[in-house]
């Protein structure tokens, strides 16, 4: 029996397809293509009608509902259609990519497994298993993924991914250094290859990414962040794109044109630190642009940013199309809120679309791109050899707490118990309630080492985004400290309300090391919870002890590693003595909150950068 007879036999398409099916379906892709998106959903569900198992059809009204943003919807098409007909490549394809954009992230790398057992000749299936195991931190699986593409393509985007591959879970401090030296040694033999190899157009289409994780090594990155900056910038030439009005002698006759820009832009920690310099910028100096790059989330903070700035504009995931939106704005400052979090403002960065081009703290760690002009930092947070972290120029506020205008969150009028969040009154609760890749293996020891001095102590964190997540950490944590390894829970991810109450509940809480809380920081202090901080080398590690220096008081400071368990347990286990610190706290975190000098301090500094960039200001 012939394919198509048996796929008929079996009920899964007509043997003679509805001639009025066929009509409609041609009219529905039509639609499709013409981004008539509700014309084409009547379309495709009409077809479906007439012949319920049409693959074709659901594939298409799973299209419309990605366009529209109802991705779970199309999760939900797709997988009918994949159940019909499991070995439609196309269909798996886009229900990989679909079950990836709905955060099914570990879904999705089962589809990308099925499709290379089914075509192990496909680079691109290899390539995006490759991308997905490293996602979810399987990184052996991902790189004998990549290698099994560049046997089947050897193309530069994948030598790229190669070279900046980096787990997103540390499983030691010895695999962590070999994967940073694996990363030097790669990047630069990608920066001695022949000029005539050929160069990559979009590092968008080639799914190229950031070197976000090594934020969180305790280490200077800032020669692996320019080795970086210098490979992307040799093999996308695309790259190096200067606005018009950036090249033009020019002076400033008006107020200062400054646009700030993110994809974070709404309830997430760049929403929550960058909203308050949409409303307190002053307007007699500065017109403020707020910048948000697509897709956009509406909630209470996008909209409070929109109702505040001058004026909003949104841009597309498309370089080309930004860059002209960004530059017909002929923005005199353009503030990075955030670099490196995500791919697209990374590659973005590398335009010149205004003379003044900084980032500050939003992810703090530099950027090794050389259109950065300033990295704007704060005399608290960073060491004496601070300015060689970075491949900008440091420029240091003064004597701030923190370097966002920051308003105090509000615990919510019934907040939760302990017994609501499964923890006992009788524990002493050390809470960590940090993203896990921020948990270095250097914490693992100071964990171990409360626990064991403290037998009714629970080290409390928050699960990981990604489920893998949880499982590795966890088997490190059982190799590290395999003797209290079951006294650290893992409680569920949460709403921010919820996480707010779970630390004012706490007993203390626990700073990461190397890389330090920032709004969690702020949180804590918001409801009195002492937090321990043990300062680094780095900004990134420093945040907390500013916020103290701010509030004049050292109690929690630790200056080794043994002293941060120590002042750790007595906060947990003294009761008067974590009474007192509650009450001290609570006395002087207002310092810490809606603070106008953190926004005049950035507004001098924009001015006095621009005097720098231009040699007269009007």
């Amino acid at each position: 029996m012939g394919e198509k007879k048996r796929r008929a036999a079996a009920g899964l398409i007509s043997f003679e397809s509805n001639p009025k099916a066929a009509r409609i379906l041609r009219e529905a892709q039509q639609f499709l293509r013409n981004q008539q998106l509700r014309e084409a959903k009547l379309a495709f569900e009409r077809v479906l009608q007439l012949e319920p198992n049409r693959v074709d059809a659901l594939r298409g009204l799973a299209e419309v509902a990605l366009k529209v943003g109802i991705v779970k919807a199309a999760v939900n098409i797709l997988a009918k259609a994949i159940a019909l007909e499991p070995h439609d490549s196309q269909t798996r394809q886009r229900y990989a990519e679909a079950l990836e954009s709905s955060g099914e992230i570990e879904a999705s790398v089962r589809e990308w497994q099925q499709l290379c057992e089914y075509h192990p000749e496909n680079a691109a299936y290899w390539e995006n298993l490759g991308l997905s195991k490293q996602y979810i931190g399987e990184i052996a699986d991902a790189k004998h993924a990549y290698v099994k593409a560049l046997e089947l393509d050897p193309s530069l985007s994948l030598r790229c991914k190669m070279a900046t591959l980096i787990s997103p879970i540390i499983s030691s401090r010895k695999a962590m250094l070999l994967e940073r030296q694996q990363m030097e040694e790669n990047l630069d033999a990608l920066l001695t290859m022949h000029q005539e190899e050929p160069v990559l157009d979009d590092p968008m289409r080639a799914a190229l990414w950031t070197n976000f994780y090594l934020a969180y090594h305790g280490m200077s990155n800032r020669t692996l962040q320019i080795k970086t900056a210098q490979m992307y910038r040799r093999i996308v030439p695309s790259l190096d794109y200067v606005a018009g009005h950036c090249v033009e002698p020019c002076r400033i006759d008006g107020k200062v044109r400054i646009g700030l820009i993110s994809q974070f832009f709404y309830n997430h920690s760049i929403g929550r630190t960058s909203r308050g310099f949409f409303a307190r910028l002053s307007r007699d100096t500065f017109d403020v642009t707020a910048i948000f790059i697509a897709p956009t989330v509406q909630d209470e903070y996008s909209e409070f940013i929109k109702q505040h700035a001058d004026r909003s504009i949104v841009v597309p995931q498309d370089l080309h199309a930004a860059r002209a939106l960004i530059a017909a704005q002929k923005l005199d400052v353009l503030f990075y809120q955030d670099i490196g979090m995500e791919p697209f403002s990374y590659f973005l960065a590398y335009s010149r679309l205004a003379p003044l081009q900084c980032v500050s703290f939003g992810h703090p760690d530099t950027t090794g791109i050389p259109t950065i002009d300033y990295f704007i930092s704060n005399d608290l947070y960073e060491a004496p050899a601070a300015s060689s972290h970075y491949s900008e120029k440091l420029y240091l506020l003064r004597d701030l707490g923190t370097l966002s205008y920051y308003h105090r969150p509000r615990l919510p009028e019934k907040p939760k118990t302990r017994v609501e969040f499964g923890l006992s009154y009788e524990d002493r609760i050390y809470l960590c309630p940090q993203n896990l890749f921020k948990v270095h293996p250097d914490m693992d020891d100071l964990m171990g080492s409360i626990l064991r001095r403290d037998p009714k102590g629970k080290v409390v964190m928050v699960s990981g985004k990604i489920d893998r997540w949880t499982e590795l950490i966890r088997k490190r944590w059982s190799e590290s400290i395999p003797d209290v390894v079951e006294r650290i829970i893992l409680l569920p991810r949460m709403v921010s309300s919820d996480y707010l109450t779970l630390i004012a509940l706490a007993d203390v809480m626990l700073d990461t090391i190397h890389f330090n809380g920032m709004n969690t920081s702020l949180e804590a202090f918001s409801v009195g919870t002492p937090v321990v901080t043990l300062p680094g080398e780095f900004q990134r590690g420093r945040h907390t002890q500013a916020m103290y220096q701010k509030m004049g008081l050292t109690e929690c400071i630790a200056e080794t590693s043994e002293t941060y368990v120590d002042i750790a347990v007595r906060v947990a286990t003294e009761a008067e003595y974590r009474a007192s610190l509650r009450s001290k706290i609570l006395d002087r975190c207002d310092r810490l909150f809606e603070d106008q000098r953190v926004i005049e301090e950035f507004e001098l500094a924009f001015i006095e950068l621009l005097q720098r960039r231009r040699p007269k200001l009007v």
